[in-house]
């Protein structure tokens, strides 16, 4: 069996996988890893966090972010 280099696969090709072999445990933990090094969504300070109108137009930003990245993972 070929071993296959999970840290060359995009996040999607990655999740894919996971979902045909889902009692992959390494294949989980290469994900599970290159979702937590991605980078941030939203940068900002403490300070846009207190003021709403800011803290608004950071949230719709995240929310605009993750949608599309949901839709160019399937």
């Amino acid at each position: 069996m070929t071993q296959l280099n999970f840290q060359q696969m995009s996040r999607a090709e990655l999740r894919a996988y996971i979902l045909e072999h889902r009692d992959d445990e390494q294949a989980f933990h290469a994900y599970m890893d290159k979702l937590k090094s991605e980078p941030v969504l939203a940068n900002g300070t403490l300070g846009d966090l207190e003021d709403s109108a800011r803290f608004s137009e950071l949230l719709e930003r995240v929310q605009k972010t993750k949608q599309e990245r949901r839709r160019s993972d399937f």
